[in-house]
């Protein structure tokens, strides 16, 4: 079961997890397992962990945990799995410790999703020499997700999402026989957890292949269980993630060279690079089960150009009972379905108006906030989904300027355009105009407002004589 030609390649903490339970008395078998022992395969980072145990899985998580003075939660007690959370190196590390599923590591192993997964380590002997009993290192090395076994996907539907999104992120084909029991079992994903489908999809969406991961989603199948969308618009729909996912990649801090080779995005990037680090922050805001808003950016992208026939963001996304079965399966909370609706409702924006005055400046990020940076990325990425080849370039510029405009006033002019420090409020209004308290007050207020953001008054003897000026044309 030993694969002595392969050496596996970890970094220094498994290494000192292995030092650590060596200690414990009557340490049980325990092996490295799962995604992190095909990462070392390949010699990608590692991230999280799993260790299968021959025991008792609880009391080695406990063991770990006391060792490390770290954090443990118990996340299933029948099942006997434990998760640690450890800080190393500045980085946080969950290590998660179950129980064989079965009577021996290979029947553990054969239980699993694909065999790129299902290749383990010893963890008390040498992490570093490959066990691998279904040839996961034969099927990565001719590039094909195959699943562990006959009944893989129909006793977990989830694993259809997935084996699309490993697919993608490591450029694999599907196996013939994979790729029938996907197709035969993808309707099932309704009936399954819907926190879990959308932590899958989610995961998904995170990829800089998103669209791609779609398109194969939609053709076997799997797509519809999740989202009720228009196969007739799916096309543009990709075509908006595809470029979504292109800015973002220009954005993020892992950004190079070549991300910004091409004309439309090298243009964006040159314009936008003095945002850089807000957007970047903005983007990386996290919500529900770490999920971000350039995550939700990448799903208004698919939703925008739905058409007609789809149902408001506010409608898809609602938490209520009888709602969409997107939102059934998604489970999304209100503030995400609030970040949703605005960037899908106002993304036509800046291909809409053609000129930013600093009063319809004002009014956008007034009644966007924070929500007017996703229309503006989203905006940006519809225009060129839509141009496809025939992108002019002139028209370009201009949507990156406005872009450039609008982002402006909301980072560097938000004291001035965005929200100015009102000179008057509605207790000096009543008592200067000698007038109740009421819509009249709320719509001189609103004029005081947009009079400061566009430089018409600028001192609290303008802004008196601005109110009074307005309070006849303002009656009730």
């Amino acid at each position: 079961m030993s694969d002595l030609a392969v050496r596996l390649s970890w970094t220094d903490i498994v290494y000192e997890l292995s030092k650590v339970t060596k200690a414990m008395p009557n340490t049980p078998p325990l092996y490295l397992v799962g995604g992190a022992v095909r990462d070392a395969y390949l010699r990608r980072a590692i991230g999280d962990i799993d260790v299968a145990v021959a025991g008792d899985a609880i009391a080695v998580a406990r063991f770990v945990a006391d060792a490390w003075k770290a954090d443990i939660y118990i996340m299933d007690r029948e099942r006997n799995v434990a998760r640690v959370f450890v800080t190393h190196e500045d980085s946080a590390i969950t290590i998660d410790f179950a129980k064989l599923r079965g009577a021996t590591l290979e029947d553990d192993l054969h239980d699993r999703d694909f065999t790129m997964n299902a290749m383990a380590a010893d963890l008390l002997g040498d992490p570093r020499a490959l066990l691998d009993p279904l040839k996961g290192v034969a099927d990565l090395r001719r590039k094909a997700l195959r699943r562990c076994s006959p009944s893989a996907i129909a006793n977990d539907p989830i694993r259809a999402l997935r084996a699309v999104r490993l697919s993608v992120q490591f450029d694999l084909r599907i196996h013939p026989e994979t790729a029938a029991d996907i197709r035969r079992h993808a309707a099932a994903i309704s009936k399954t957890s819907p926190e879990r489908v959308r932590d899958e999809f989610f995961k998904l969406l995170a990829m800089e292949k998103a669209a791609r991961g779609l398109r194969v989603l939609a053709h076997m199948g799997v797509l519809a269980p999740i989202l009720p969308l228009e196969l007739d618009a799916l096309d543009a729909s990709l075509a908006a993630v595809e470029r979504m996912s292109a800015i973002l990649a220009a954005i993020s801090s892992s950004r190079t060279d070549n991300t910004a080779a091409a004309f439309d995005l090298g243009m964006l990037v040159i314009q936008l690079d003095r945002f850089r680090g807000a957007l970047q922050n903005h983007l990386e805001r996290v919500y529900g089960n770490g999920r971000t808003r350039a995550q939700l950016l990448a799903l208004a992208a698919l939703l925008a150009d739905q058409g007609a026939a789809k149902p408001p963001a506010d409608a898809v996304f609602s938490n209520e009972p009888g709602g969409e079965t997107s939102a059934r399966l998604l489970r999304l909370t209100r503030a995400e379905s609030r970040v949703l609706s605005a960037a899908v409702r106002n993304s036509d924006a800046i291909s809409e108006r053609e000129n930013w005055r600093p009063l319809d400046q004002h009014r956008f990020w007034y009644r966007q906030s924070e929500n007017g940076i996703d229309a503006v990325l989203l905006g940006a990425a519809r225009v060129l989904g839509r141009a496809g080849g025939d992108l002019k370039q002139a028209d370009w510029l201009q949507i990156v300027e406005r872009s450039a405009i609008l982002l402006d006033a909301f980072f560097n002019r938000y004291d001035t355009i965005v929200s100015p420090r009102l000179l008057l409020d509605g207790n000096d209004l009543q008592a200067l105009l000698n007038i109740e308290r009421g819509p009249r007050i709320g719509r001189i207020l609103t004029r005081l407002r947009e009079a400061q953001a566009v430089g018409e008054i600028s001192s609290l003897v303008e802004a008196r004589e601005f109110a009074k000026r307005v309070a006849d044309g303002c009656a009730d």
